[in-house]
């Protein structure tokens, strides 16, 4: 799969991988956008201590845990330090999802919620255009000229 970007049943697939597991993210529109998909025991940093976070995520007896912070510089950064900061409490951070989620080429988490959307809007424009260029080719060939 390297080099090609996942399809919408990868995406399916890994969404629905994401609900039994507590998914840490950076702020509000990121926690609406993972809700609008479907998945909901979601902790939001929001500007809080990185420590804090941390207590939270493990008061909250969860299994695993998914770090979704942007993809950025800054977003990286901060899942390192959560990834160090949850080291004591023997909680194990599911590191495969977020790389899973990374191919599919968003830069932020708030960008997954339009991903279902622009899926279905390139099948359909793509048939669409597949439907319209044999039209074209049609009447090239038939010019009505013997």
């Amino acid at each position: 799969m390297r080099g090609k970007k996942p399809g919408l049943d990868e995406f399916l697939k890994i969404s629905e991988e994401l609900r039994d597991k507590l998914l840490i993210v950076e702020g509000i529109r990121d926690e609406k956008a993972l809700k609008s998909l479907g998945l909901n025991n979601i902790i939001k940093i929001n500007r809080k201590p990185l420590y804090q976070v941390a207590e939270e995520a493990a008061r909250a007896k969860s299994k695993e845990i998914v770090i979704l912070t942007d993809f950025d510089r800054e977003g990286r950064r901060l899942a390192a330090r959560l990834s160090r900061l949850l080291g004591p409490y023997k909680i194990r951070i599911n590191r495969r999802l977020r790389k899973k989620i990374m191919e599919f080429g968003k830069p932020e988490i708030q960008d997954l919620r339009t991903l279902k959307e622009d899926d279905l809007h390139v099948k359909v424009s793509t048939n669409f255009n597949k439907i319209r260029d044999k039209g074209k080719d049609k009447g090239q060939r038939c010019s009505g000229k013997t």
